[in-house]
């Protein structure tokens, strides 16, 4: 497509999270004056509070709705995109709707993977992903003392936090050597570890489930690779996500490990379709040149905004997206912020804000993660002032050229 979008033009959203809802409202806010319909299967909401405020019974479904757009747009909820045809233009929902569209935005996420055979959705079996399945943990925890939490992840120990902090006893079973292995990388995860299992979380690291069998009165038994037997009144799965690309199949596009896009978020073997959020796979310049994806809740919204500017750019050059993924949590009194690349081949320089405590995660720790001299990733936990001053660096620096070296192809491996 050549030239620009104007009033006589359609474009179609498809997702409402934090991605889809950014780019149809920096449309509007760039000027597009066209039809802009938005497509979801869910109300836009506040995903990270499924493993917090919803499990504690802080928060209502209704309490995590984010506001709805102020952005002019046709919003379609409760419908799920089931094809594209890239060639006519046209988006077909589980509804039987068909949408034509000039210009598409590709923002629907991922889904949660399960272990085959596993009956998820019995009776105390969950998977936490969305608000329904936050609702039915929090109904089943009134109930449940003992809640077994399959993966050690940010979701994973959000949870466990909740738990404990409801008189329930949580324990977390992880393949990885310590909590947060990804976010976090091992020093710092092994100190969050060590403060969480201070606090009454337990924890079955370095271990896997073999198998999971249910009981009388909606107990379950989890036999772990090693033979021990764990028994829980509450099963909760937190670990395993995969972009969202199953209505994808059969559009032509290259949907391995995502939507293939270029630096721009267009996306390629197309015309006038760009992809945001964790389903994006893209060369982030910022560390690489091959491409990855993100999946983290300020990166997808800053996707979206720039998914919005490429569509409208049409084929005018744009910057490339090199944004700097970051995040943040709140488990019991320990503040977790990371942002940049965590890898595990990095050096780390890791700063204790009080060296002489023992609690080394809750008295602050700042780590640095450096490959070929240069710093590319941050996490702090309770040194909130140090990570802002050192985001805020990192931020600025952009390079100008991607120059292949031997750090940088060191990076790309572990961003692909």
């Amino acid at each position: 497509m050549a030239g620009a979008f104007d009033w006589r033009d359609r474009i179609v959203v498809v997702g409402a999270g934090p991605a889809g809802m950014a780019a149809a409202d920096e449309l509007r806010r760039l000027g597009f004056s066209g039809d802009l319909t938005l497509l979801g299967d869910e109300a836009p909401y506040d995903r990270p509070a499924c493993s917090k405020g919803l499990l504690t019974g802080r928060q209502s479904p209704r309490d995590v709705l984010l506001p709805a757009p102020e952005a002019p747009m046709d919003l379609r909820l409760g419908r799920r995109a089931t094809a594209l045809d890239a060639v006519r233009r046209q988006v077909t929902t589980d509804t039987g709707e068909v949408f034509d569209y000039d210009g598409l935005v590709i923002a629907t996420g991922a889904r949660p993977t399960h272990p085959a055979g596993w009956p998820v959705g019995e009776p105390g079996l969950h998977a936490l992903h969305t608000v329904a399945d936050a609702w039915a943990v929090r109904q089943a925890l009134r109930e449940a003392e003992r809640v077994a939490i399959i993966g050690g992840g940010l979701t994973g120990c959000e949870a466990a936090c909740a738990v404990v902090g409801m008189a329930r006893e949580a324990v977390i079973i992880d393949p990885k050597p310590c909590l947060m292995y990804r976010a976090l990388g091992e020093p710092v995860g092994a100190l969050v570890t060590e403060a969480h299992q201070h606090s009454g979380v337990h924890t079955r690291l370095g271990r896997r489930v073999a198998s999971i069998e249910s009981l009388r009165g909606g107990h379950w038994r989890l036999t772990l690779d090693d033979g021990e037997r764990i028994g829980a009144d509450l099963v909760l799965l937190t670990a395993g996500e995969k972009p969202d690309t199953g209505w994808l199949a059969g559009s032509g596009l290259d949907l391995r490990d995502g939507v293939r896009c270029d630096e721009h978020l267009r996306v390629r073997g197309t015309d006038g379709v760009v992809a945001a959020g964790v389903v994006a796979r893209w060369p982030n310049l910022r560390f690489t040149t091959e491409p990855g994806r993100c999946g983290q809740w300020i990166a997808a919204m800053e996707q979206g905004r720039a998914a919005a500017t490429a569509l409208l750019a049409v084929d005018r050059p744009v910057p490339p997206v090199t944004l700097l993924p970051r995040f943040w949590s709140q488990q019991g009194d320990l503040r977790i912020q990371g942002c940049g690349l965590i890898d595990p081949r990095a050096e780390i320089s890791l700063t204790r804000l009080r060296p002489g405590r023992r609690d080394a995660a809750r008295s602050g720790v700042l780590a640095a993660f450096y490959l070929g001299g240069r710093m590319v990733g941050l996490v702090a936990v309770n040194a909130p002032h140090g990570f802002t001053t050192s985001t805020r660096a990192m931020l600025e620096d952009v390079p100008r050229d991607v120059v292949v070296t031997e750090a940088e192809s060191i990076l790309a491996e572990a961003f692909a």
